[in-house]
């Protein structure tokens, strides 16, 4: 999982999550503070706020005489403040409390809300009584006023405390339930976590979205894009094989691929090339039909062998009528010693298939297969092997000693690069050489489409 996010971990992928899934993150933050809002308004509560305060001394006779504290006095009372805050917090005076005003709570409850705390630095302190109930807090605070002188004599028996000011009936809460606070943290927080959640599950999507995925994952290079080939109006039928209608981008994408083999194929005479990709549906079998009449559109005479015994798909594509369903299979096999070759024109040649065998690995390193090649190279100026997917079955690994070079195929939101990765390996392990990437179906609206501004300019 870490490893995948550290691969796939890239500011603009990061950027692009966000760009895509913004419009959801808003959804959930806005859904979030709507039911934090409404959460918060069901249970919202006001809280009330009761203060009483006292005055502490130390000499017990000041309160009963006209005679002033001294400084001294003055001092040691404040010392003694803690203390008498202490004894107003105890069970003993808070059962009192309670019994005095015949609440049926307990002294927990009262003991969470009730606050003490000296005033600067004087001899006075207040006791705060917090609750839902405006006169509950007021009654108890003046409870706490009736009883702590005595309490606080009766257990101290140094000084003593007197009332200031009596507590009132506080009639605007003190703290009310903040619905649109709330409602903001709660959109907030929904954003965040939605955000987080997008942004591990983009980071775990391994799919191909951009070339630079796979140029910084591999030294292979990539030989050409095609570009993803959309319909002019919607349910017509687009013609995916290259012939002279094809779009001026498709040709000359088909071209800057011929070049890059031509590069690879230099001082070879009838190279052979292996055509493959890693999972199904990513465009190989098209791939090499392509490829193969491109080649064939400039003179070079060209086979394709449609070794994909398992599940072939080039007669369907080119609309080939097979009744016997001869081809590859049966000539490997020594059912026929007939080889079925359908030609497209006179530069290109096509062995299709045929009925699917039960061991098409085994054929594959045959020695009517070594033959098969051997013969043809002496034919024809190019060979195109359309074989299985590596990730799938290993028939494309067996052609290896055969084979001058493997082009693997990759599509734009189709492939992905820990599928990749792992044929690449596995081609790598036996000694195969790769000559590139065709990076397949990229859109049009891509940054790394090569061909917008060719179009403006020359009118295509």
């Amino acid at each position: 999982m870490f490893k995948t996010i550290l691969s796939n971990f890239h500011l603009e992928k990061i950027f692009w999550i966000i760009k895509t899934k913004l419009l959801y993150m808003i959804m959930a933050a806005a859904i979030m503070a709507a039911g934090v809002g409404a959460y918060a308004s069901l249970t919202s509560s006001s809280t009330y706020l009761a203060e009483i305060s006292f005055y502490a001394y130390s000499n017990p006779d000041y309160i009963d005489t006209d005679i002033s504290q001294s400084a001294g006095e003055v001092t040691q009372a404040k010392n003694l403040l803690e203390s008498y805050m202490q004894i107003i917090a105890s069970d003993n005076f808070l059962n009192k409390v309670i019994d005095s005003l015949d609440y049926d709570v307990t002294t927990s409850y009262l003991r969470a809300r009730i606050g003490a705390s000296a005033v600067g630095n004087t001899a006075v302190f207040v006791v705060d009584v917090y609750n839902e109930d405006p006169l509950f807090a007021m009654e108890v605070a003046n409870a706490i006023g009736e009883l702590a002188p005595a309490e606080v004599i009766r257990i101290v028996k140094a000084g003593g405390i007197e009332i200031l000011d009596e507590a009132k009936l506080p009639t605007t809460p003190y703290a009310s339930t903040n619905v649109i606070k709330l409602s903001i943290i709660g959109g907030a927080l929904g954003f965040i976590l939605s955000c987080m959640f997008f942004m591990i599950k983009g980071l775990l999507d391994t799919t191909i979205r951009r070339k630079y995925e796979i140029e910084d994952l591999f030294t292979i290079p990539i030989l050409g894009s095609v570009p993803n080939m959309e319909p002019a109006k919607k349910g017509e039928k687009v013609d995916t094989l290259l012939n002279d209608d094809s779009p001026f981008a498709v040709k000359e994408a088909y071209r800057d691929i011929r070049a890059g083999i031509v590069y690879v194929a230099k001082g070879k005479k009838c190279p052979v090339f292996a055509i493959t990709s890693a999972d199904m549906h990513e465009g190989k079998t098209l791939s090499a039909l392509n490829i193969a009449n491109s080649f064939a559109r400039i003179g070079k005479k060209v086979l394709v062998i449609d070794a994909d015994m398992r599940k072939s798909y080039i007669e369907k594509i080119l609309g080939i009528k097979n009744e016997n369903k001869n081809g590859l299979s049966k000539y490997l096999a020594a059912i026929t010693e007939e080889l079925f070759v359908v030609h497209q024109n006179d530069n290109f040649d096509i062995i299709p298939a045929g009925e699917y065998p039960p061991n098409p690995a085994e054929l594959l390193v045959s020695d009517r297969w070594k033959e098969l090649l051997m013969a043809s190279k002496e034919i024809y100026d190019m060979i195109f092997i359309d074989l299985p997917p590596v990730g799938i079955v290993s028939d494309a690994l067996a052609v290896v000693n055969d084979v001058n070079s493997y082009i693997l195929v990759v599509r734009e939101r189709v492939t992905k690069f820990d599928r990749e990765e792992m044929i690449v390996r596995k081609l790598e392990a036996i000694g195969a050489n790769i000559s590139g990437f065709i990076y397949n179906a990229i859109s049009i609206k891509s940054p790394d489409y090569n061909y917008k501004e060719y179009g403006k300019d020359y009118k295509y």
